[in-house]
């Protein structure tokens, strides 16, 4: 039976190997893995482990340059969850916040806190011709993920020195704000300015991932072509110059709740 303790002993040396290069996985091995399945994100010059970790770089596919990313990851992840702090740092700006995922597909992220150039919102829901400027600041305590749907949402982002550079000329939009919460799957979010720029801002959105309804007005205060033809872009332009925003979607939830 000899033959039989050698084959145990080798199982035994396989598993604490396995085990030991788990506990101390290095981060130049599994983020790569890893970083395929978030689509556009580059993270290269890493160092530490998956555990523990640093990217010296970080970057969208285009080749925008975000900064540098440090993190804190659970082990228990082996077990299909994740317990994730996050700090990203660089030019573009900086993001912090800590995610939990557990088998049921939730993902609730807490205390995210970002401020960010809004240059980098340059194609990411904006048109090509819109360049924005500004800073945009956001705290969101709490936030509750099925799928890509927020169940749970409490988010306050401001937009300071607001501005964009359209294809007619420079728009100054002043200080913009968006408020949003989301319960019991249902969402409502609030948009307005501050009064100093040239557009007035106010719309209130309600959605569920059955529909999704908007209300609101956007009107000048001064006489401008390049802010006419941005107002334009959303709608018939009234005598006044101002365009009422009414739009609507699938099965609706009310604006109030």
């Amino acid at each position: 039976m000899k033959w039989f303790r050698w084959i145990a002993l080798a199982l035994a040396v396989l598993v604490a190997a396995a085990g030991l290069f788990y506990w101390f996985l290095p981060a130049s091995v599994a983020v790569p893995v890893l970083a395929r399945r978030a689509h556009g994100l580059v993270l290269e010059d890493l160092s530490g482990t998956l555990w523990n970790g640093r990217a010296g770089r970080v970057a969208l596919a285009d080749g925008r340059e975000l900064g540098t990313a440090t993190w804190r990851l659970g082990r228990d992840a082996i077990l299909g969850r994740a317990n994730l702090d996050l700090h990203l740092d660089g030019r573009a700006g900086r993001f912090d916040g800590h995610l939990e995922r557990g088998a049921d597909d939730r993902t609730t992220w807490t205390g995210v806190d970002f401020r960010l150039d809004a240059v980098a919102l340059v194609g990411l829901g904006l048109p090509p011709d819109l360049v924005p400027s500004g800073v945009v600041e956001g705290r969101i305590p709490r936030a509750e993920l099925q799928g890509n749907w927020p169940l749970v949402l409490d988010a306050d982002i401001a937009w300071r020195k607001a501005a964009l550079r359209t294809p007619e000329g420079y728009i100054a939009l002043g200080g913009l704000g968006l408020k949003a919460a989301s319960i019991g799957g249902v969402l409502r979010a609030t948009l307005g300015d501050d009064g100093q720029g040239s557009l007035a801002v106010h719309a209130v959105l309600a959605a569920s991932p059955l529909g999704w309804r908007m209300e609101g007005r956007l009107a000048p205060r001064l006489s401008d072509s390049a802010l006419s033809h941005l107002i334009a872009r959303f709608g018939p332009v009234g005598r006044d110059g101002s365009v009422n925003l009414q739009r609507k979607a699938g099965l609706a939830p009310s604006i109030t709740p």
